[in-house]
Order: structure tokens, then sequence, then C-alpha cells
């Protein structure tokens, strides 16, 4: 019985550890949620209320990340999804899932950043797929925040579907 008692108690204190490592902030959480109610209504509009819903959903989440998420996020989780080498500096792709059962980078949020070629420590040694915690700002130029599709061969009419935001990282931790 003794042991029986001790057992639980270290899987409940290995659980408790567990569950605290892989916990999403809860601003994070909301965001995602905002992206995916966005997604859902314009994915299930009529054609003649597509384009408006689009529209009303691009200037929503732009004052969304400017007014409720002041162009920041802390501590984020995210997949790294690919690392581009250009001649002056480092491009740097990551994906949120907007839905569990999907864990690519198509039907993701992407946060895609520019480091300069002397910043190239912040990710020494991550490889594609590592899960990461990143913190950083939106950028956001003489007012524009961009909300671009990040997918290649556009497999959606709505951005939503693979929303792709400039970002600058100030921090990558794994």
């Amino acid at each position: 019985m003794k042991n029986f008692i001790i057992s639980g108690i270290i899987l409940l204190l290995a659980s408790c550890g567990q569950n605290t490592e892989f916990q999403i902030p809860a601003e994070q959480t909301r965001f995602m949620n905002y992206v995916k109610y966005i997604r859902n209504a314009i994915n299930s509009s009529n054609e003649a209320n597509r384009s408006i819903q689009l529209n009303n959903g691009v200037l929503l989440t732009k004052a969304y990340v400017k007014d409720t998420l002041s162009l920041k996020f802390d501590s984020w989780h995210a997949t790294l999804v690919e690392i581009i080498e250009k001649p002056a500096s480092i491009e740097i792709n990551l994906s949120i899932p907007l839905d569990p059962s999907n864990k690519s980078a198509q039907k993701s949020i992407i946060l895609s950043g520019m480091l300069q070629i002397s910043k190239n420590k912040m990710i020494q040694g991550l490889k594609v797929g590592d899960q990461v915690k990143i913190s950083g700002n939106f950028i956001e130029k003489e007012g524009f925040i961009d909300i671009d599709n990040y997918s290649d061969y556009k497999f959606s009419k709505n951005v939503f579907d693979n929303p792709e935001f400039k970002i600058e990282l100030i921090s990558i931790e794994y």
C-alpha cells in the first residue's frame, strides 16, 4: 500500500511538471481563437458576403494586434517551420496551429521574422520541427500591420486559413 501511495505521488508530481511546461499563454490562446472565429465565419459565409467579411476580418484583426496585444507577444509556443539564409539576413518562419489536429504550417498562424546575420546565435542549434517559446513584436510600418497568406499555392481565398504576420523576434528558446 505504501509503494502504491508513493508511486501515485511521483506520478502526480511528474504530470504537474509536464502540464506547466506546455501550457500555452492565455493571450496566445485568445489570439488563436480570435483568428479561428474570423476564419470560420468567412468560410461559412456565402459568396456575396465573403469579400465584405474578409475585409472586415482583416481590419478587426489588425486592430486586435495593435490595441489588445499592443503589438507584442511573450513566451508564445510555436513550431519552427523554416530557416532561410539570405546574404544579409536570416528569415525565420514559425507556426502556431489553429486546430489541434493539424500540426502542419498550412492552416496555421505563421509568424515570420528577419534576423540580422549577427544575431544567428539566437537560432543556433535549432532545426525545422523544433517546439520553441518566442517573444517579440508584431511589425507595424506607418500604421500598417501586414497580414498575408503564407501558402505558396494559395489553397484558399481566405487569408485567415493560413495567415502570416511579420514580426521582430526578440527571443527564442527551447
